[in-house]
């Protein structure tokens, strides 16, 4: 690593050149801090339901300890990670606010992670990390709890905006405070590490209370047939629409997907979305008109198993679309996703159903900052040096253009391992360090540029296990199992396993037990089985057996 100890150093390790997979490393002193741990979904060139997060050796090759993991919301590209690859971090104080907590918690209970350590931070009290005094700041985004964090160090001051809009009237949450910005920039502020999600539009993002009044309008004129609307499970300000302007309607709601289940969870506990009295089970939609149900349902990027699709497909017993039903996709695709959603959208038109998204209605409204929004907020603070993050690299070169345009004195173009030093009068990019990215399969995270990841772009999702035995007449071994799983896994423990189990099941079955296709179909069985349980994986199984 080319820096000294006391250098300020920002080093994006996902997120940079990209949508999602957020993760930004920042350097005082000794002392490191993370902010943000996301992940982002598969594309067409592998399993679209795969999980894809930054890989982290950088750190483990320089042995570097965290001093803290600040989350700054709890959308997945900012938080999904972290379940997986929390117990490789050392079980690291985790920094944020009441809501992403709980959400967390939740993840952490479904993956089977119990020692964690979540400490909340309070918004009116700055708090000292290693070298580091952090302070944060509510910003607006479509999901509670949306905080920029302020890094201070005697070497210059920081300002991380994590995800952000200018909502003037938001209905979660409350408008950005100007007064405190005005305080943050007279403290100076040496760079911005800005979100570019949106920056290609002019004008403002729009409110969600614009949103509201376009639902109610579609639900008032909406007379016939069940409403479904698709959106983020995380867009909480989008649930309440839906929940409120149902509940003015008489129009009952019902939840489809478990992600909605879990956030609504979440909300209810932190004092969002309560006291709703128009929430129905499925079973209990079963008995209400069709012309008074509203389902609220995941699935707006198509994935194919998620609520929407399986409802299209009718796979859900106990709800189901017909004709005189309308879908809003109340949701932007996120790149990579058209294909999927367009899909999902033919399908709905060759059951004559009616769909609306946000061409054609106001039905959404971007959680990200226009360059409306960007010019107010670079007044607001004054960075000395604008750096764009949170976006695929045209989006990044597109803020720099326009930081330029509106009198930022300096402006930095950083791609993923940059290393990038910031002091009160310069910032430049020093070196570059490794970031890659790793791949969920199963409970096994796999690099994407190992032969395992390149084996498997060829086979079944979840790999192929084949397994050859030979025996003699009397069901003796002649030789230990071989086995052959290149696209499963490359640990040799788990395969020793395997062999393990198969020689003792082998062992039990005696000399009248002959028939190779029953052994073949149970030694099956036991290895999906035992991969199932160990590694999380159900592979394409095959047993050859040799007789001498």
């Amino acid at each position: 690593m080319k820096f000294s100890k006391n250098d300020l150093i920002f080093i994006p390790l996902g997120g940079s050149g990209e949508i999602g997979m957020n993760c930004n490393l920042y350097h005082y002193n000794g002392s490191w801090i993370m902010i943000d741990l996301g992940v982002m979904f598969g594309n067409s060139s592998m399993s679209p339901n795969e999980l894809i997060m930054p890989d982290l050796s950088f750190l483990y090759e320089n042995k570097i300890k965290l001093s803290a993991l600040i989350l700054t919301h709890a959308h997945e590209d900012h938080i999904g990670a972290v379940p997986y690859l929390y117990y490789q971090l050392n079980n690291v104080p985790i920094f944020t606010t009441s809501f992403t907590a709980s959400v967390l918690k939740r993840k952490f209970m479904s993956n089977d992670v119990k020692d964690y350590d979540i400490r909340l931070l309070d918004y009116n009290k700055q708090i000292s990390i290693g070298e580091f005094v952090i302070e944060i700041f509510a910003l607006t985004h479509s999901i509670p709890e949306p905080n920029a964090i302020i890094l201070k160090t005697q070497k210059g001051n920081i300002f991380h905006t994590g995800d952000w809009k200018i909502d003037p009237e938001p209905l979660i949450g409350q408008p950005i405070d100007l007064e405190k910005l005005k305080k943050i920039k007279s403290d100076g502020i040496d760079a911005m590490i800005c979100d570019s999600t949106n920056v290609f539009d002019e004008n403002p993002s729009g409110s969600e209370k614009e949103v509201r009044n376009v639902f109610r309008k579609i639900f008032s004129e909406k007379k016939k047939g069940k409403i479904f609307v698709t959106c983020f499970a995380s867009n909480i300000a989008r649930l309440e629409t839906v929940l409120k302007v149902s509940e003015e309607l008489n129009k009952s709601c019902v939840f489809a997907g478990r992600s909605i289940h879990r956030i609504f969870e979440s909300a209810v506990e932190n004092n969002y979305l309560t006291n709703f009295k128009n929430i129905v089970s499925e079973k209990e939609a079963r008995l209400i008109s069709d012309d008074d149900l509203v389902v609220i349902c995941t699935g707006s990027q198509g994935e194919e198993n998620a609520a929407l699709s399986k409802l299209v497909g009718g796979k859900n017993n106990n709800i189901e679309i017909y004709k005189e039903d309308l879908i809003i996709f109340s949701s932007r695709e996120i790149p990579g996703n058209e294909k999927k959603i367009n899909s999902l959208k033919e399908k709905l038109l060759k059951k004559n159903c009616q769909y609306l998204d946000h061409r054609m209605s106001k039905v959404h409204v971007s959680g990200h900052p226009s360059k409306n929004e960007l010019r107010k907020m670079y007044n607001w603070i004054s960075p000395h040096t604008v750096i764009p993050v949170h976006g695929e690299y045209r989006h990044m070169v597109e803020q720099v253009n326009f930081a330029k345009k509106s009198g930022i004195k300096n402006q930095l173009l950083i791609q993923n391992g940059d290393v990038i030093k910031i002091n009160k009068s310069n910032v430049n990019i020093s070196s570059k360090v490794f970031s890659g990215r790793n791949m969920l399969k199963g409970k096994e995270i796999i690099p994407i540029n190992s032969e395992i990841f390149n084996r498997l772009k060829y086979v079944n999702s979840d790999g192929e296990f084949f397994v050859n035995l030979i025996l003699d007449l009397d069901n003796k071994l002649l030789n230990e199992p071989i086995i052959f799983c290149p696209t499963v896994s490359e640990d040799k423990e788990l395969i020793e396993d395997i062999k393990k189990l198969l020689i003792d099941e082998i062992n039990g079955y005696g000399k009248n037990f002959f028939d190779d296709n029953i052994i073949s179909t149970e030694l099956k069985k036991l290895i999906k089985k035992t991969i199932n349980k160990l590694i999380g994986l159900k592979p394409l199984t095959y047993v050859e057996i040799v007789r001498i």
